[in-house]
């Protein structure tokens, strides 16, 4: 048993290596769509912490008219920190907001002569408020249209962050799509060319095929050899496409950190990689495996009912 399953090992090697340049644009589709399938899972890595990074961002503002009595303020404050999806509540007084604004822009002179040339100050007072989840802040909506808060609330900037959030969702979600079409492309690409590799492979040996066929050798031992060629382009594309995953992984990392600004991503998806290297790996080579043996299957049992 070990002598035949080592004959058949054996000898689907050597059919991978006769196979030359067959075989080795097969290795080179299986290993691109291996790595865009391992990109695809990194990159929805990087896309939801780039999410969750820009939604612990965006907080809301609340623009309180002037002469605000400080119990409406207080009752105002209370009322949105009851709310579950609230996490911070800031009051910034009209001091705060000056200040606050001559630091944003202390490179540009002409913008803090004209808040000060004003007369006063002309900011007003504010409540920022933060939330667990910004695709809620819909729910804070009503308290502000409420008769005791309606005159107090000059503006509340909830429009623009909502159409932040939505092209952000909007964008994710494309990326997806995008990612998942040109996975099932590839993964369709693969299976036809390794298909066609083996259908050569069988008919270089169709000599020795048929003669084993007529000495009533095992279909296994005539099927085994071209189903380990298969499987052994997704081995080699699972190697050849984590070694080049490990690599880029390995350049984007300063590029991730910078791009983003805060939340270490770089460093955290290349740590993900780390960690789940053993899932990953089992992963992609039994994407791989898959791929390969199912157009080696396909092949010789198309050949062998023909025959």
């Amino acid at each position: 048993m070990f002598t035949t399953l080592y004959r058949i090992i054996k000898t689907g090697f050597k059919n991978f290596l006769r196979n030359g340049w067959l075989s080795l644009a097969s290795t080179i589709i299986m290993t691109l769509t291996l790595f865009i399938i391992s990109i695809f899972l990194i990159g929805n890595i990087v896309l939801n912490q780039g999410v969750q990074t820009i939604q612990d961002k965006i907080d809301i503002s609340v623009y309180l008219n002037d002469g605000v009595p400080d119990q409406t303020v207080l009752d105002l404050q209370k009322e949105i920190s009851d709310n579950s999806n609230v996490r911070l509540v800031r009051y910034v007084s009209k001091d705060d907001a000056k200040q606050k604004y001559e630091q944003k822009f202390a490179d540009n002179p002409q913008l803090k002569e004209s808040l000060n040339d004003s007369g006063g100050n002309p900011l007003p007072a504010s409540l920022e408020i933060k939330t667990y989840d910004p695709n809620k802040i819909s729910s804070l909506m009503p308290i502000f249209s409420e008769s005791k808060y309606k005159p107090v609330v000059r503006k509340v900037s909830y429009q623009e962050n909502k159409d932040t959030i939505d092209r952000l969702v909007k964008f994710t979600q494309f990326i997806r799509n995008v990612g998942w079409s040109v996975a099932a492309l590839l993964i369709i690409t693969s299976l036809i060319i390794i298909y066609n590799t083996i259908r050569t492979a069988i008919y270089t040996h169709r000599d020795e095929i048929e003669i084993m066929k007529l000495v009533g050798a095992n279909p296994w031992f005539i099927k085994g050899p071209f189903l380990v060629e298969g499987i052994v382009y997704g081995i080699i594309g699972t190697i050849a496409s984590l070694t080049a995953l490990y690599v880029l992984l390995k350049l984007l990392v300063d590029f991730l950190n910078g791009y983003f600004g805060t939340g270490d991503i770089g460093n955290n998806v290349f740590g993900f990689l780390l960690q789940n290297l053993g899932t990953l790996v089992v992963l992609l080579l039994a994407t791989g495996i898959i791929i390969g043996g199912t157009s080696s299957t396909v092949a010789i049992r198309k050949y062998l009912k023909k025959s």
